[in-house]
């Protein structure tokens, strides 16, 4: 079985939430069809304990006109990668993604070193430039899973290291460079 997620900010993206569960499984589909809907097979005879989690009809309908313009989109992605990389090659403290075969790009996130990845997403920040820095948290640090697990020192160590930064299909050179910009100032500082 496969997921997707919808969430408004990726590549294919509603304009709520929204997801897609795919299987070739019969079991597994009708135990999915199942959840989405308070677990019922039947309205109101609820069989197990389910969820309210349907794609509702105006959010399929634009994920379908969207959908034509995937490709397009992560070819754009793709561009804005590429030119990252080359505009951030040879930056000591500054470690690139992989360009690798299939990889979309949702997030162009990055590693900056000797602990200044803070430094610089403030920096980018006072210069107008937006940053992110998603799952702050190495998943064994979640209360959910705490103490069920070994410390696992890379994820703690990529935790402080890994930022975001601005990626769109339609993302100029001109704004990347100023990015790649601000990021060596940053590092200067």
């Amino acid at each position: 079985m496969g997921a997707f997620s919808f969430f408004p900010s990726k590549n294919l993206g509603a304009y709520g939430d929204g997801g897609l569960v795919v299987t070739n499984d019969d079991a597994v589909a009708e135990d999915a069809r199942m959840l989405r809907v308070h677990g019922a097979k039947k309205k109101y005879h609820n069989e197990v304990l389910g969820y309210n989690s349907r794609l509702d009809t105006l959010q399929a309908a634009i994920l379908l006109v969207k959908l034509k313009y995937i490709d397009q989109w992560n070819q754009g992605r793709r561009r804005v990668a590429k030119t990252y990389n080359d505009l951030l090659a040879g930056i000591e403290g500054i470690i690139t993604p992989e360009l690798a075969d299939g990889h979309v790009f949702h997030q162009y996130t990055v590693r900056i070193l000797a602990g200044k990845r803070d430094q610089v997403k403030e920096y980018l920040a006072e210069q107008g430039i937006g940053s992110m820095i998603y799952y702050p948290v190495p998943q064994d640090k979640l209360p959910v899973y705490q103490g069920q697990y070994p410390v696992n020192p890379v994820s703690e160590s990529l935790a402080t290291q890994v930022l975001s930064l601005p990626i769109w299909p339609e993302l100029a050179e001109v704004t990347i460079e100023r990015v790649v910009e601000v990021i060596k100032q940053a590092l200067l500082l």
